[in-house]
């Protein structure tokens, strides 16, 4: 049996309980709290080993006197459900988009043949540690967690920024690139990453404002199309997104300072290793997505503008998709409350459900045809552009579904499908008769996309039956 000082047998104690959450205060005698740790899998092997305890008995007698000392913690408050919100929501997608209108300033400084492969693989780092930072200060948030969230955010934003210098670095070491080109990956990070913690706490307008200064600048460079102003432009873009991070982190430490104290919370890294198997799965969906979407279109950057752009609508196109998923959710609890039989509400969410897949893709056609407009009126507009477009808009319709099913935690599932559409592009590469012809390679994209498409709408159609998950 390991023997523990007393300092660190009451750190390990604490430990113990923490994650527990209320149903230790519960507990109105030491077996009763036996049975409790027993149900979390400890044994008398652990409570020897780390704990110092002979077995779960002693241990949970000593669990029992410690909460008997401690003060209960307050209910986490009634969850309030999300409403969608129309304007904010399908502005997301412009908004991640604001740095776009630096591109022609940033390329002249820097070089095309740098900032493109820079930006692509910060942009797929960013997406997942962005993506991964949310869920999990969603999760903190409503267990009770606020300033738990917040320093979750922090900690994201801190990773981000750490890893588009280590990898601009290596590229620019690697391939002898310009030290510019890490300062403009690092500023690209940080806006990825600050303006997400916004939009995590509905601040749009603080983001369109704060970012309204660079936009300008970047279009006047492209009409007046002078060194200096490319550099002017630049530099007010990282003043701007300096203002933004500034921001993200007085957020992060304001929200929930009011409402809990410090004490309040246990540590973070007793929250994460309590729930960190749980959130593997949203992290595994996040990696797979942005290598499914950036591995289609990294290795037209340079030589092949046309396919590169082609899919640009998407981007646009994903605050409308987010805004669909929550008003599907909004409008299937409002139907539950109306129907008697499970049979009238399965039947009824179809129609919702084909109504907002109708609606997603609709909009996001319309988005495509700017950028083959644009192609079109400077003459190269391709067959491959046109594919790659259509490519997009069926993987945008994937993701309005992806959402739906994310929001019911099939996320496990969601994992598999994008696994099997990334078996067909570019897994299935090799076996095209040229692999080396873009068109051919965008259509089996497009086809990879149909795939994913119709797995999420069968795995849709199935959790449709699921009524309970709607309540």
């Amino acid at each position: 049996m390991t023997t523990l000082a007393p300092d660190e047998g009451a750190a390990r104690l604490d430990e113990l309980i923490q994650p527990l959450g209320t149903r230790v205060f519960r507990a109105v005698e030491p077996l009763q709290m036996a049975a409790i740790l027993e149900s979390e899998g400890l044994n008398d092997k652990i409570a020897r080993e780390r704990y110092g305890h002979p077995d779960v008995f002693s241990l949970a007698e000593a669990a029992y006197g410690r909460v008997a000392l401690m003060e209960p913690p307050r209910p986490p408050a009634a969850p309030v459900l999300r409403q969608a919100r129309p304007a904010a929501q399908m502005a997301h997608g412009l908004l991640y988009a604001l740095p776009a209108a630096l591109l022609p300033a940033a390329s002249g400084l820097v070089g095309p043949q740098w900032l493109m492969p820079g930006l692509v693989l910060t942009t797929g780092i960013g997406w997942v540690i962005g993506s991964a930072a949310a869920q999990i200060a969603y999760s903190l948030i409503g267990r009770g967690f606020p300033r738990s969230a917040g320093r979750m955010l922090r900690a994201g934003l801190v990773l981000g920024v750490s890893a588009a210098v280590l990898t601009a670095t290596v590229i620019a070491v690697v391939r002898d690139g310009p030290v510019s080109l890490v300062a403009l990956c690092v500023t690209q990070m940080a806006f990825q990453i600050a303006s997400g913690i916004l939009l995590f706490y509905r601040r749009e307008a603080w983001l369109a404002i704060m970012m309204l200064p660079a936009v300008l600048a970047g279009v006047g460079y492209v009409a007046v199309g002078e060194g200096p102003a490319g550099l002017m432009a630049v530099c007010l873009g990282v003043v701007c997104v300096a203002g933004l991070v500034g921001a993200a982190i007085l957020l992060t430490l304001r929200e929930g300072v009011a409402a809990d104290p410090p004490a309040s919370e246990p540590r973070l890294r007793t929250l994460l290793r309590a729930n960190l198997g749980g959130l593997l799965p949203s992290f595994v969906f996040s990696l797979l997505s942005a290598l499914f979407l950036l591995q289609a279109e990294a290795r037209y950057v340079l030589d092949r503008t046309d396919l590169a752009i082609a899919g640009a609508g998407l981007v646009f196109g994903m605050g409308v998709l987010e805004y669909r998923a929550h008003r599907f959710q909004d409008e299937a609890r409002t139907l539950i409350r109306e129907v008697c039989y499970p049979a009238e509400f399965t039947e009824l969410t179809r129609g919702l459900l084909a109504r907002g897949l109708l609606i997603c893709l609709s909009v996001l056609s319309t988005l495509a045809l700017l950028p083959l407009t644009f192609l079109y009126a400077t003459d190269a507009l391709s067959y491959g552009a046109a594919v790659m477009a259509a490519a997009h808009v069926t993987v945008g319709g994937s993701y309005f579904v992806a959402f739906l099913l994310a929001s019911q935690g099939k996320v496990a599932h969601l994992c598999l499908a994008q696994g099997l559409a990334l078996a067909v592009h570019p897994g299935g590469r090799w076996l095209l008769p040229d692999p080396h012809s873009a068109l051919a390679d965008v259509t089996l994209f497009l086809t990879a996309g149909l795939v994913f498409f119709t797995v999420l709408l069968v795995l849709m159609a199935r959790s449709l039956r699921d009524v309970q998950r709607y309540r």
